[in-house]
């Protein structure tokens, strides 16, 4: 069996981001940047001003107060949009709105509350040096500065700075198309009454949200027979509609396990058994040049095996620079055995001490920094029976803590690092 890492990297190595598409800056939300993208001009573009108020010379009234207040003529108005060509010349200002472009001879602005108009002039009694409530160009970002990186996730943020740059379309690579296949003659919809034998089919409803928030395209065939011509089949229509076939159940050695027959009849197998509880049946191929990864059908075992291999994949089919989780060391709060042998993956709930808050600051690659021990970092507490077939071990579960595969116990109070999949809500 393999370790982990060697099989991930194995997956890994299987997979090359997709070829980059252009769309609009506004249907950008949450995909990729395919390359690296840099200022094309400051920003702001202008110096403007940071208040409504008055565009002054701070000569004029540097040292203003309610004391020796400093009177000015107003020459006019400046609005947001407006070119700004007003003048400013000693002993003169201008009324100025926020965003507005600062005035040519103008070099501060009175805010309102500090001023008062009355018949064409204005009485400033608060100091406004030059520089006062001013923007100047670049204060933001100069020209040629990196917006963002190739490789980046685009959120509101990013989407709107680079709205402000009139960057669009953008260059960017899409959500890939993943086709979801769930075998097993005993599943019916969970809208059904199942007969005897027979179990709700929660592992496609569990896959499709775990491919969507992966960032993928679902493209779902439904629950597969256990014959081999329906497995055959379904495998060979999903390779054509998808740029990655994921399947559940199937890949043991059962009378009526099917998918390695066929994916190797169809394909290849590069990859079979990994050394990890649960989710030892890990399959990686091929299908008609399609890669192809296969899962086992207990519930927990897809839960971990997706977010060991799939998800990292199709974050790379994404174009993603991060691949992986981000990891935290915490406090173990229960002593917990197995058989050595196995990395284990033992569900867990995160909770903070009094710096808890403190653990996350520092992102770099799948390692989120270190939490301390003792109360002052998080806590991880087993979230109960770990059995593979546990649907609840995965409720209010904040990631999986890594039971490495030579040790048979850790002790309650020791460090173990958990590989975070959500954060706890502050209390």
């Amino acid at each position: 069996m393999l370790p982990v890492a060697e099989a991930r990297r194995r997956v890994l190595e299987a997979f090359a981001p997709l070829a980059p598409t252009e769309v609009l800056v506004r249907d950008a939300l949450g995909l990729v940047a395919a390359e690296t993208l840099r200022a094309p001009h400051a920003l702001p573009r202008f110096a403007n001003s940071a208040m409504d108020g008055y565009a002054l010379r701070g000569a004029d009234a540097a040292d203003a107060s309610e004391a020796t207040p400093v009177t000015l003529e107003v020459t006019g108005e400046i609005r947001a949009g407006d070119p700004g060509d007003l003048e400013v010349s000693a002993g003169t200002a201008v009324r100025i709105m926020t965003g507005a472009p600062l005035p040519p001879g103008a070099d501060a602005i009175a805010p309102i509350e500090v001023a008062q108009e009355d018949e064409g002039r204005v009485t400033i009694v608060a100091p406004t040096p030059s520089g006062k409530h001013v923007r100047p160009a670049g204060d933001d970002l100069g020209e040629g500065d990196v917006l963002v990186e190739a490789g980046q996730e685009l959120g509101p943020g990013e989407l709107a700075l680079l709205a402000s740059m009139g960057m669009s379309p953008l260059r960017v690579r899409g959500a890939p198309k993943v086709a979801v296949l769930v075998t097993g003659d005993e599943l019916v919809a969970p809208e059904a009454t199942p007969g005897a034998g027979q179990i709700r089919d929660s592992n496609s409803i569990a896959l499709t949200a775990l491919v969507k928030e992966a960032g993928g395209e679902v493209i779902s065939a439904g629950p597969v027979a256990d014959t081999y011509e329906s497995t055959e089949e379904a495998f060979r229509r999903a390779a054509e509609l998808s740029d990655l076939v994921m399947s559940s159940g199937g890949v043991a050695v059962g009378r009526y396990d099917f998918v390695k027959d066929v994916v190797t009849n169809l394909g290849r197998i590069d990859l079979w058994r990994v050394a990890m509880q649960p989710g030892k049946p890990v399959v990686l191929g091929a299908i008609g040049g399609k890669p192809f990864l296969g899962l086992p059908g207990n519930p927990v075992s897809i839960h971990v095996g997706f977010e060991q291999f799939v998800r990292p994949a199709i974050r790379k089919l994404r174009g993603c620079a991060n691949l992986l989780r981000p990891r935290i060391e915490a406090t173990l709060t229960e002593t917990i055995t197995k058989p050595a042998g196995r990395l284990h993956f033992v569900r867990v709930r995160l909770s903070m001490g009094r710096a808890g808050g403190s653990n996350m600051g520092r992102a770099e690659g799948s390692n989120m920094g270190r939490a301390g021990a003792g109360g002052s970092g998080f806590s991880a507490t087993p979230t109960g029976p770990q059995g593979s077939h546990i649907q609840s071990s995965l409720i209010n579960c904040h990631g999986v803590a890594l039971f490495e595969r030579d040790k048979s116990r850790l002790e309650a109070g020791s460090t173990v690092t958990v590989e975070v999949w959500r954060l706890p809500e502050e209390p």
